[in-house]
């Protein structure tokens, strides 16, 4: 009887730390943001609203939110909340390593900026505290097709987790000191083309003979012609563009041109093609002029999906934020800002089933902000990456202070 009183007690023992330690895990990513304004970037802004996270995913949005009991409820009355923001071309983790560029190699869509992702640099967090919680970080345009970009998320200790999509976007450059550029790119369609041929006979007929030879440059290519991944096209100047435009036009690939200084000039030609220009204006590589700065609002206009960038780390990868508000004052309409540092970049890199909104079912990355989002002097209070606090501004300045 003892011995069995016994064997009770251990199950109860078992039973209460496998309570605690579930409640303990689901209090980690599940919470309820209450009483703020949010912005969901797939509509209008959702006044003295919640959002409830259950699992590090958006369980609900909304006023009259019906809450969990075990929920923990944080009060952001007054807080305006908005999607993390993702940054559609950046170099972090990737530049740091040296190998942005692979010289002399002209033509290498094989490498993959996985292999050379640097992730113990402090750039990552402070792209965390500006509230870049997604990035398509990759190779340099020193090649004419230098490899294939990284999606990844700038928090977690899971880089498995971490990692939307390892690879496939390939990247391409267009630069005017080099006008074999866009021969030499047609020629490598080609070649694709006939490796498809070849492959696409082998598969479909008896496999008697020997296969093909195996090409992993190809092979990444492929992924481009299916439609399966895109070209990410670094690119400056409106007479390349159309160029650029008649391979589209010849191969059918999915396409965004990158920078896109002069896309304005043309922005009928690219709307009409459905391709999406990653955008100005915090670039410092060419002179930013205020008929380049306009061009945003101009291209939105014609049709044209835009994004901004930093092109970090040009640019701080944090200040992704602030290229949307300067994009506003030469005429970008708010809504349409806030889109280009949330669910546009997100549609344009596929992505857009886990993050780049406001929605149930998604990823629970989210901006926690003391003001209006576009506002220089709006600070980032909280930010969550797959319902985890990532950072917390109060934490911070109280440790500042415990220094002093």
């Amino acid at each position: 009887m003892r011995s069995l009183k016994l064997f009770f007690q251990l199950i109860l023992a078992l039973l209460f730390i496998f309570i605690v330690q579930n409640s303990f895990a689901e209090s980690q990513d599940s919470f309820a943001l209450q009483g703020a304004t949010i912005y969901t970037a797939k509509g209008a802004p959702l006044q003295n609203a919640t959002v409830l996270v259950e699992n590090g995913k958006i369980k609900s949005i909304g006023k009259n939110i019906r809450i969990p009991h075990a929920i923990k409820i944080i009060d952001v009355k007054g807080k305006v909340i908005i999607p993390g923001l993702i940054d559609n071309h950046s170099h972090l983790g990737v530049f740091d390593s040296g190998d942005a560029n692979e010289f002399p190699q002209p033509i290498g869509p094989e490498n993959r900026a996985l292999d050379a992702l640097h992730l113990e640099v402090p750039d990552w967090m402070e792209a965390v505290k500006g509230g870049v919680t997604t990035i398509v970080t990759g190779p340099g345009s020193g090649e004419r097709i230098s490899g294939q970009s990284i999606i990844i998320k700038t928090f977690g200790d899971d880089l498995d987790k971490r990692i939307l999509k390892e690879g496939g976007e390939v990247k391409m450059a267009v630069n005017a000191k080099n006008l074999s550029h866009i021969p030499s790119i047609q020629n490598t369609f080609i070649k694709t083309r006939e490796y498809m041929k070849n492959w696409g006979k082998y598969e479909s007929g008896d496999k008697k003979g020997p296969p093909p030879r195996r090409d992993l440059g190809l092979e990444a290519m492929v992924r481009v012609l299916k439609g399966e991944e895109r070209v990410r096209c670094h690119i400056h100047f409106a007479n390349d563009m159309v160029t650029f435009l008649k391979l589209k036009d010849e191969f059918g690939f999915d396409l965004t041109f990158e920078h896109s200084s002069e896309a304005y000039k043309i922005a009928d030609e690219i709307a009409k093609r459905n391709v999406g220009c990653v955008c100005l204006p915090l670039i410092t590589r060419v002179g930013v002029t205020d008929e380049i700065l306009r061009g945003n609002a101009i291209l939105h206009k014609a049709g044209v999906k835009i994004a901004m960038h930093t092109d970090h780390p040009i640019v701080q990868q944090k200040w992704l934020r602030l290229c949307a508000s300067l994009s506003m004052r030469y005429g970008l309409p708010e809504d349409a800002a806030l889109r280009s540092i949330t669910i546009n970049p997100a549609e344009m890199a596929k992505i857009d089933d886990r993050v780049g909104s406001i929605e149930k079912g998604k990823d629970a990355d989210l901006i926690v902000l003391n003001g209006p989002w576009y506002e220089l002097k709006t600070r980032v209070d909280m930010v969550f990456v797959d319902g985890i606090l990532a950072y917390d501004r109060m934490k911070e300045e109280k440790s500042f202070e415990e220094i002093d």
